[in-house]
């Protein structure tokens, strides 16, 4: 059963409310006709030029992505490389883009609780709170029980997100209480240090991030942007594939541009 562009948006807005994103986000139909009708679908993690190339060939009329491709406003939509050359590229295939980001972080089973499930995290609770555009207040992280130490947590990331962690504490530590975020999650520190956490999970933390942490006794496990959102994105590939009866394809990974 083939369905409209229309149709798609609303079911995952039933389940991810656009208007759960925060309030600086970029989500929702990006590109396209809503009362196009849709036979074959794609989940990308994010736009990258050699992950369109592979949804040009790929047959989709539809892309659903985690990463917004229409972050900041565009002067021009021309072919060059970057955000404006792919906008143009879509157009002309007539490929749609729904965009979901920190609306599916925020979702039960969105990105936040696949990761915290993937690392084995018991009885999570909401962390890391920012206001959406209606002015409410969403949890984009989760913060739960650990039975481990500081070395399991490590392996379990590499085993589970295919990354070895940079880890501002050592492995013999013991871990109770531990935070999660995926993507970039370095400003997030202080909030993390404030829940009362034995570790925090995240991506993009910078050295005086880790500083502060490090002298609040909190450990820091940098896995990367790209990879803490994996579970995510293969959450989300379930998510669109209930949606309608039509092939759906999860295009290339998360394309991480420091190749982990």
């Amino acid at each position: 059963m083939s369905l409209r562009v229309g149709e798609i948006l609303a079911a995952i807005d039933r389940r991810a409310p656009f208007s759960s994103a925060a309030e600086w986000d970029a989500v929702g139909l990006q590109i396209g006709d809503p009362e196009r009708e849709v036979s074959a679908m794609a989940v990308v993690h994010e736009l990258t030029g050699r992950i369109l190339d592979g949804i040009l060939s790929s047959g989709a009329e539809l892309v659903v992505t985690y990463h917004p491709l229409l972050f900041r406003p565009l002067s021009s939509v021309t072919a060059v490389p970057g955000a404006e050359g792919r906008v143009l590229a879509l157009a002309e295939g007539r490929v749609a883009v729904i965009s979901v980001h920190t609306n599916w972080d925020a979702a039960p089973g969105g990105s936040s609780d696949s990761l915290a499930a993937a690392l084995e995290i018991q009885d999570s609770e909401g962390f890391a709170a920012s206001m959406t555009g209606g002015g409410d207040e969403v949890w984009f992280g989760r913060c739960g029980a650990f039975d481990g130490s500081v070395g399991d947590l490590a392996d379990l990331v590499q085993a589970r997100l295919g990354v070895r962690p940079r880890l501002s504490g050592p492995l013999d530590r013991v871990v109770r209480r531990v935070a999660v975020l995926p993507g970039s999650g370095g400003s997030q520190v202080a909030e993390a240090v404030s829940a009362g956490v034995d570790a925090y999970v995240t991506g993009d933390v910078s050295h005086h991030e880790a500083r502060r942490a490090a002298d609040s006794g909190m450990v820091v496990v940098d896995a990367g942007h790209a990879p803490t959102e994996r579970p995510g994105v293969r959450a989300l590939y379930d998510l669109v594939s209930g949606i309608a009866d039509v092939p759906v394809e999860l295009v290339g990974g998360d394309d991480n541009p420091w190749g982990l």
